[in-house]
């Protein structure tokens, strides 16, 4: 065998290997970001970039709201600063541009120490590591997770859950308590990730049921220690006193401490058998979910369950990300659903192993829970990697062996199709506009005009509050000095009810409306999705009568913005005339 034969699969299997993959991928990303421009682009994002922000200016560690939206009350917020800490940090050292590109391609590094220590473990070909560390860009959901500027807390939370996956395939108890560490950080991020924790613990609870591998105990110990710790240190305690359920509670924490005190129990007496330990397990769930149940009352249900019902109309009903699979367009639900195909194609391809088992029933979870909630999916494609790079070992060498060239050419990018959702996700978008849900209203999309707004130019304006749709109000926030009224999130709903009332209904009462805001300016961008989506509430609402121009006698146009995409009208101090003008 040849020293580069030798050489190469032993650098496979090195941390080297996973950085110089790392570095590769950052320096193309980095290379096309000022293409992409150097600032955030989404809502999430620039919000984000504000909560960074108040931090080092000195706002509480404890306080996240945000000042600027619905002044001087602010917009209270249930992020974490867990999330927070790795910007501010950054910012701090080499300044917010730079920390918020490298940041979320930071992130990035565990993730792929994660997927290298997976793969180590169960023992894959050379062949099957490299294509491991590489397939992440063919993944759809991901290459944007880990980008520049993608400072929002889906990479964190996703990698949280890619590390328990690692830890899970391992026999040490001190790999049991450090995954309940991260499972804790991953709930004191984002409830969201409750329904994958629960999966792990019921995974560690398999590997007791089958085999009487005591790492329940710890896990769940840890997680019990850990979830209120991080909680009371990110969030205070005063943050259970604000009566949300969107955040960790007591009885989270109280179901936690149930289930750990119960799975310590069990290891002090003697389970010969299956059954004893089917009836334990039994048990300890039902006893932790009956602490839940009685501490969290009304919270224990959705959080957004009690959500006006003008606000999921016109607002939550069409978050795509936070929709199930029957409410995405083909392409998208194709990416979820070809994501779970691939776990269980990897799976029977597989030596049979329970480490296989278990990361095949957490990739499985994952990506039935992303079926419900659609950003879900960057975790169940992580997971899915090491499954789809199997396939190409397994497969890629045989197709390289066929003697015709067209058909060897043919069947390795067949290979490729097959092995990761972006081909198949590509080739049915073209079918999206005729399959569309309820949620993408093609009527909305049809009434989208003009090019992009620059809200930068809103810094020429004295400061003032601004009445204006949610998509682009935290970009407002963090281009200019102005504040607005309202923004989309979620215990917000006074504000926010009162955003779209107005612009979804009658110019004449939305006067009403908007001076009970106090806003100085009203402001409407005829390029943006949700403008267009409250135009179709009614042919002659306010929203549409903004974008026409034909605006009341109580709204004056503010000069150099009376044309365009981006229009922009001043609230005369006192009621004028109703006739419209131009």
């Amino acid at each position: 065998m040849s020293d580069q034969a030798t050489r190469l699969p032993s650098f496979l299997r090195s941390p080297w290997a996973v950085l110089a993959v790392w570095a590769i991928y950052a320096a193309l990303r980095l290379a096309i970001q000022p293409l992409l421009g150097w600032h955030p682009v989404g809502a999430d994002e620039w919000t984000r970039a504000l909560e960074v922000r108040a931090l080092l200016d000195g706002q509480a560690w404890w306080d996240v709201t945000q000042y600027r939206m619905n002044p001087p009350t602010g917009f209270s917020m249930h992020w974490s600063r867990l999330v927070d800490l790795p910007l501010a940090g950054a910012s701090w050292l080499v300044g917010e541009g730079l920390a918020f590109a490298l940041v979320p391609l930071l992130w990035l590094i565990p993730a792929l120490f994660a997927l290298r220590s997976i793969m180590l473990r169960l023992q894959f070909p050379p062949l099957a590591l490299g294509f491991g560390l590489c397939l992440l860009p063919l993944f759809p959901l991901l290459p944007g997770t880990f980008a520049p500027f993608g400072i929002d807390h889906h990479a964190p939370q996703a990698v949280l859950g890619l590390i328990c996956a690692a830890l899970l395939l391992s026999d040490r108890r001190a790999a049991a308590v450090a995954a309940g560490v991260c499972a804790a950080a991953w709930v004191s991020i984002s409830l969201e990730g409750l329904p994958m924790v629960a999966a792990l613990a019921a995974l560690y609870a398999a590997r007791y049921l089958w085999a009487e591998q005591r790492l329940l105990a710890p896990f769940l110990g840890a997680l019990a220690v850990a979830a209120p710790a991080l909680t009371w240190a990110t969030r205070g305690p005063g943050a259970f006193a604000l009566g949300y359920c969107d955040i960790m509670l007591p009885g989270h924490m109280a179901a936690f401490a149930v289930a750990a005190l119960g799975a310590f129990a069990a290891g002090f007496v003697a389970q010969p058998n299956l059954f004893t330990r089917l009836g334990t397990l039994a048990l300890i769930g039902a006893a932790s979910l009956a602490a839940a149940v009685a501490l969290l009352g009304e919270c224990a249900t959705n959080p957004m369950a009690e959500l006006d019902p003008l606000l999921i109309t016109y607002w939550h009903g069409h978050i795509a990300e936070g929709l199930p699979v029957w409410q995405q367009p083909l392409s998208a639900g194709l990416v979820l659903i070809w994501t779970i195909l691939l776990v269980a194609a990897g799976w029977r391809a597989a030596p049979r192993s329970p480490g296989f088992l278990l990361l095949a029933g957490f990739a499985l979870a994952a990506g039935l829970y992303s079926l419900l909630l659609y950003r879900a999916g960057v975790l169940a494609q992580l997971l899915a990697i090491p499954f789809a790079a199997l396939l190409l070992a397994q497969y890629l060498p045989k197709v390289r062996a066929m003697g015709a060239a067209v058909p060897r050419i043919a069947a390795t990018l067949a290979c490729f199709a097959l092995a990761t959702p972006v081909f198949v996700s590509a080739l049915a978008k073209p079918l999206d506009p005729y399959l569309a849900p309820d949620t993408l209203r093609q009527d909305a999309a049809m009434l989208i005009e003009g090019g992009p707004c620059d809200y930068a130019r809103l810094t020429g304006l004295p400061p003032g509050l601004i009445f204006a749709p949610f998509d682009h109000a935290p970009e407002i926030l963090g281009r200019t000095a102005h504040s607005v009224v309202a923004a989309s999130y979620h215990r917000n709903q006074h504000p926010m009810r009162a955003v779209i009332a107005a612009l979804t209904g009658p110019v004449d009462e939305a006067e009403a409306i908007v001076r009970s805001t106090g806003a100085d300016y009203v402001l409407a961008c005829s390029s943006d999705a949700d403008l267009a989506l409250y135009r179709t509430a009614a042919p002659d609402n306010f929203a549409n009568m903004l974008v026409s121009g034909q605006v009341p006698g109580w709204l004056e146009p503010v000069m150099g913005f009376e044309e365009g995409s981006l229009r922009v009208y001043h609230v005369t101090p006192t009621a004028g005339t109703s006739s419209p003008r131009r």
